[in-house]
């Protein structure tokens, strides 16, 4: 089988970090699968080129080239006879150039349609009920997902599959001994609550700045750290002015990112949509403690193995004063986090995906 797969790399957040996961798990099966990756950054593949696995360059220069982007796709597979391709960011080609499988990994932006630039906004709803006519399958992260696309798109639910996602191994619950130095870099003082992932409105920052501000009177020794991207066109205060204690970083490398989540005293989000919720279960995995709200498809993700708040500052602000004052909590958070993130792997996704390559290809 010769499968092309569409890999948007130089974007920092969960779509990218799948593509390339999926990418590396599907060259570990033994199958008969050859790979052809349509990729704006061959470096973050470059060790698996060779073999089976072959790197097509597809330049992005500026964030707002994502809306041309899967059009040079299209040019570049002319001729080169693929079974099918995969677009792995919620998207395809506007042209058949292959049987066509696309994962789309929520519907936030039908949801929370303010929560994104206009420019996304306009993309994506544009484009994703052509994406959904166009594919042969459709591959989702979660039942939460499927549930959305399929009330949506009511035609989709024969074509509709659902394969979780995992942790990147290098999320580990292991101290590493560039750890401190690490922290040290980043003007990381211990010990700190931890936000990781791309700061816009949906995922509820600034509620958590709120809460950890209101916290600083019984608290003062605690601090926040942020890290991620910001959305193109939001400049939030917290992140212009920072208040007392909250260091917001921008963004971080994984390596970066995995010391962050070992050393914190939990990991918080007050996202009020996730299509899987990949930051939770990094954390778990790094044996981070998590609070987490029950929206979305976290409770699904998650099961047991977070304290759970509601969708107000002050209830947020208990939950992260009662996590930060109980060592045993904290102790009995991080063994749930790690059993339960254990359940999750990319072989298993990478699994179900060729499962659905060969239904397609079937077909």
């Amino acid at each position: 089988m010769r499968a092309g797969i569409g890999v948007m790399a130089s974007i920092r957040g969960g779509p990218a970090r799948y593509g390339v996961e999926l990418v590396r798990a599907l060259s570990r099966l033994d199958a008969d699968l050859e790979l052809i990756i349509f990729t704006d950054q061959p470096s973050a593949l470059a060790p698996l080129a060779g073999g089976r696995i072959s790197l097509v360059h597809v330049p992005l220069r500026r964030t707002w080239e994502q809306a041309w982007w899967d059009l040079k796709v299209a040019l570049a597979m002319r001729g080169r006879k693929l079974d099918l391709y995969h677009g792995t960011k919620g998207i395809l080609p506007p042209v058949q150039c292959a049987p066509y499988v696309v994962t789309i990994h929520d519907l936030a932006v039908l949801r929370f349609p303010r929560t994104f630039s206009v420019l996304q906004r306009l993309h994506l709803r544009a484009l994703l009920p052509r994406t959904v006519r166009l594919a042969r399958a459709v591959l989702t992260d979660s039942e939460h997902s499927r549930a959305d696309l399929c009330k949506a798109f009511p035609s989709i639910s024969p074509r509709l599959r659902v394969a979780p996602l995992a942790a990147a191994s290098v999320f580990c619950s292991e101290p590493q001994g560039s750890d401190p130095a690490t922290l040290e870099r980043l003007g990381v003082r211990l010990p700190y609550l931890l936000y990781a992932g791309t700061v816009q409105p949906r995922k509820g920052v600034a509620d958590l700045v709120s809460a950890f501000s209101s916290l600083r009177d019984r608290n003062p020794e605690l601090n926040l750290v942020i890290a991620g991207r910001l959305r193109p066109d939001y400049r939030p205060s917290f992140v212009q002015s920072p208040p007392p204690g909250v260091n917001y970083l921008g963004e971080v490398t994984d390596e970066e990112l995995a010391a962050l989540y070992r050393h914190a005293v939990a990991f918080c989000s007050p996202s009020r949509y996730e299509g899987f919720g990949l930051s939770f279960l990094e954390a778990m995995q790094s044996g981070c403690p998590v609070l987490a709200p029950r929206a979305g498809s976290l409770p699904e993700v998650i099961g047991e193995a977070a304290y759970f708040f509601d969708f107000d500052v002050p209830s947020l602000a208990d939950a992260i004063a009662r996590v930060a004052g109980d060592s045993g909590l904290r102790r009995q958070l991080r063994e749930a986090g790690l059993e339960r993130a254990r359940q999750f792997s990319w072989r298993k996704t990478a699994k179900a995906t060729l499962e659905v390559y060969r239904e397609v290809t079937r077909a």
